[in-house]
């Protein structure tokens, strides 16, 4: 406890003496030197000066726990982080967080993962320079209004990307592109009942700072990255902070009334709507055009037999 104390007086950003960090944790001086000492050996950057005390420098592209608070924004998303060198999965580790307790909001961001997943138990190619995390959430909606947050972590991602000068749209269900390429792919996983939701896990992966030219041969082509795009490197914990500063309004305004905004937004942001498509669910294809997206978050396609509506699948864009 003494130490969250400590890291939550450095997440502000200012100053803070010795002598008061003692005093409010009911430490010696001694003591908050020790902690200090302990987190520039985990690799943060704490200036000191005399006469003020110390106070937390984030890195350029610094996304240790610490770092990552203290640009936050949001009040929920990212209030408990835990950044990991490397880890299979930040989805399978999210899940053991989960199950043991662990709060709505919390986040777990790896630098590299080594079996990173995708939708249909994809492997998903996730090395270092990307950001790669997944959000855990508590919501108290019913299980089959889930499925919209795809669209709205989506909506969020692409709004983000935006704000660096690009150009993102959004391919149904879960992908985000530039320039006609992936750049981002979302996943949920759940845990609950019918009736009952016990968490969600929300995964992203996003394309950042490397090239996709690192990327394996099958996927490299219809593949982009932030670097790729504006050919420089972004700060990913600036980024990571605007997605969870967007999403978390987003989350908060559906849980009041609803998705509307939600699915109004994706519209905006689609280039799937008005394609030519093909779309492959449940061992069915499916051609026509994608003319909407239903209330309820399936896609609209147009066919020679009628409207038909998709709720799961792949879809090639003509």
């Amino acid at each position: 406890m003494p130490s969250k104390i400590i890291d939550d007086l450095l997440t502000r950003g200012t100053f803070v003496s010795g002598e008061k960090i003692a005093r409010k944790v009911g430490v010696s001086r001694t003591a908050v030197f020790k902690r200090i000492r302990g987190l520039r050996s985990d690799g943060y950057s704490i200036e000191s000066v005399r006469g003020k005390g110390y106070r937390l420098l984030p890195r350029l592209d610094g996304l240790l726990p610490l770092e990552i608070r203290m640009k936050a924004k949001s009040t929920t998303f990212g209030r408990e982080v835990t950044t990991l060198e490397s880890v299979d999965s930040t989805q399978n580790y999210g899940r053991k967080l989960a199950d043991a307790g662990a709060l709505e909001g919390t986040i777990i961001v790896a630098l590299e993962q080594t079996a990173g997943k995708g939708r249909m138990s994809r492997a998903w190619s996730s090395p270092k320079g990307g950001l790669w995390f997944t959000l855990l959430l508590r919501p108290s909606a019913p299980m089959g209004e889930l499925y919209k947050l795809t669209l709205l972590f989506g909506v969020s991602v692409a709004r983000a990307l935006e704000s660096y000068g690009l150009r993102p749209c959004l391919k149904w269900p879960n992908d985000v592109l530039v320039n006609g390429k992936k750049i981002c792919g979302i996943l949920l996983e759940t845990s609950g009942e019918p009736d009952r939701v016990e968490y969600v896990l929300v995964g992203i992966g996003l394309n950042v700072n490397f090239s996709s030219r690192d990327l394996p041969d099958d996927i490299r082509s219809s593949s982009t990255s932030v670097y790729d795009a504006l050919n420089r490197r972004v700060d990913r914990a600036d980024l990571l902070c605007r997605i969870l500063e967007d999403s978390e309004r987003l989350y908060l305004s559906a849980a009041k009334g609803g998705f509307q905004r939600v699915l109004n937004a994706w519209r905006l942001m689609s280039c799937t709507i008005g394609r030519a498509v093909t779309v492959q669910s449940f061992g069915a294809s499916i051609s026509g055009r994608a003319v909407d997206i239903d209330d309820d978050g399936s896609l609209i396609v147009e066919t020679k037999e009628g409207r038909k509506k998709v709720y799961s699948g792949d879809v090639l864009l003509s």
